[in-house]
């Protein structure tokens, strides 16, 4: 009897030796298994965590011909992103692969710390245990070394510098800290410059990195990436709170998700959480809609409209007789060279409706800028005049212009975002037409929808500052028996020396 009940024992022992070596196994095998073995207790596991660890490891270990590997991972906030890769990847890979070098990238020197030390706890406890690897003599804040091994971690800040430091792996956590930071254009030009100056030039031939963001800004790193890397070498997963109806998107959920179900329920973000917190940004008049859009779909620009919603636009097949016509040009503040666009539209007024004939948006010097307002003088001679904002480029225009065609010099009043609320009611009334087989038509629908995000508005400047214009304008929309293409004179048809600078 007592030896029937110690070879029980036993048994049970072994058995739990086993299932414990089986785990380790597949925690030295596998990133999900590894993310389970060494975070215990604490570890909540969701098919959100689990879906990313499986996209990871299969991005990590392909083998491609490419001069380096990018994973773009959008996710919203506090959903375990940087808990399920920046501070646990980094140790499994470095015990995996100990002769490899791995840099983090975040948006301070204190996260950069963290990073770090959350990965050298995980070497220093399990890195002998799972991958017979231990410590090294470099050992930093935010720098580790294994020992006997090439294998480094180095864990910075994003402008903090990384000369002369290589990576085979590249890790970069959010390096946008808030939106002031993402509506910068000179944060997000030295961002970029940071990545193609010093970030890119540290990776070692057939490198991987790893973005992980939340998408501020249509204009932000991921974006840039997406439209100048290699785009066989780029893969972008998009994971929104909600799960999106594929009829709508386009595309399927990259987690199969039905339409509208939450990305983590198991840490209680389930329907009704999704429900009351979703709420409470899109009911926040003062740009809750967008914060949603961007943070939380992962969408930094509303697909109906931020401002003007694209649903609001009429289109035409053939333009109506229009007796009011105007040029409206945004000129660029530099040369083509610059980030700026020249933007020149034609619009005509009918009755109270308006009617979008012609749009160009372009990189053009000076000398090309004069060229092209003189082709579309010449295309739309019945055109009462050129509208120039007085500033960039303008006033030389003016100046050059003037003795061919009435240019009319524009100083607006207020900001940007307050000349398009001030077209929006024409707009959203429906009265403003579209040419519905424009080959820019679905370029200047962006623009619009995107604003005030969009990485460019020129477009959306030269349109406002037409249509606030032609809102002062009389226009009869019944042609007269003679055709002559003018609006009927009256107190409001002219701009007078007290208005010429103030159309709005």
């Amino acid at each position: 009897m007592k030896y029937s009940e110690s070879r029980i024992k036993l048994d049970k022992i072994r058995q739990a030796v086993f299932r414990e070596l089986a785990r380790r196994e597949l925690a030295r095998r596998y990133y999900y298994d590894y993310l389970e073995f060494v975070h215990g207790g604490a570890w909540i596991p969701t098919k959100f965590a689990e879906f990313l660890a499986r996209e990871i490891q299969v991005f990590l270990q392909s083998k491609t011909n490419h001069a380096f590997d990018l994973l773009i991972l959008e996710t919203p906030p506090q959903h375990g992103k940087s808990w399920t890769v920046t501070e646990s990847l980094p140790s499994w890979y470095m015990g995996k692969y100990p002769d490899r070098r791995v840099i983090l990238i975040s948006y301070n020197e204190d996260s950069a710390e963290r990073f770090s030390r959350r990965n050298r706890e995980k070497m220093k406890t399990w890195g002998e245990i799972l991958f017979h690897v231990e410590l090294g003599g470099l050992n930093r804040a935010t720098e580790f070394e294994l020992s006997g091994r090439r294998g480094r971690l180095i864990s910075r800040g994003v402008m903090s510098g990384i000369t002369g430091h290589p990576a085979d792996l590249m890790i970069i956590d959010d390096p946008i800290k808030n939106r002031e930071e993402a509506d910068s254009l000179i944060y997000r030009d030295k961002l970029w410059a940071e990545w193609q100056n010093t970030l890119k030039s540290r990776l070692s031939a057939g490198a991987k990195v790893i973005l992980i963001l939340t998408p501020w800004h249509e204009d932000d790193l991921a974006a840039r990436i997406l439209k100048s890397e290699n785009s066989d070498a780029v893969k972008l997963i998009r994971l929104p709170v909600e799960a999106e109806d594929c009829n709508i998107t386009g595309s399927p959920d990259p987690m199969g998700r039905e339409p509208g179900a939450p990305l983590c329920p198991e840490l209680g973000k389930d329907l009704n959480w999704l429900r009351q917190f979703k709420s409470a940004y899109i009911n926040d008049p003062l740009g809750g809609a967008r914060a949603w859009q961007a943070l939380y779909l992962c969408r930094p620009r509303a697909e109906s409209g931020n401002i003007i919603q694209r649903g609001w636009w009429k289109y035409y097949q053939t333009p109506p007789y229009c007796p009011v016509k105007i040029i409206s040009v945004d000129a660029a503040f530099k040369s083509a060279d610059s980030n700026d666009f020249v933007a020149i539209t034609v619009w005509g007024k009918s009755g109270e409706n308006y009617y979008l004939f012609d749009s160009v948006n372009q990189h053009l010097t000076f000398t090309q800028t004069l060229a092209k307002i003189r082709e579309t003088r010449q295309k739309y001679p019945d055109a009462r005049g050129v509208l120039i904002e007085d500033k960039a480029n303008g006033p030389a225009i003016i100046d050059v212009l003037q003795r061919e065609m009435f240019c009319i010099p524009v100083n607006p009043e207020g900001g940007k975002e307050s000349r398009v609320h001030a077209a929006s009611p024409a707009i959203e009334s429906g009265h403003a037409f579209l040419p519905r087989s424009a080959p820019w038509l679905e370029e200047y629908l962006n623009q619009w929808t995107a604003f005030p995000a969009a990485a460019h508005d020129d477009m959306v400047d030269s349109s406002t500052q037409a249509l606030n214009y032609l809102f002062r304008v009389h226009a009869d929309s019944n042609p007269p028996d003679n055709q002559i293409l003018s609006g009927t004179p009256d107190d409001d048809c002219y701009l007078t020396s007290e208005n010429i600078y103030n159309i709005y």
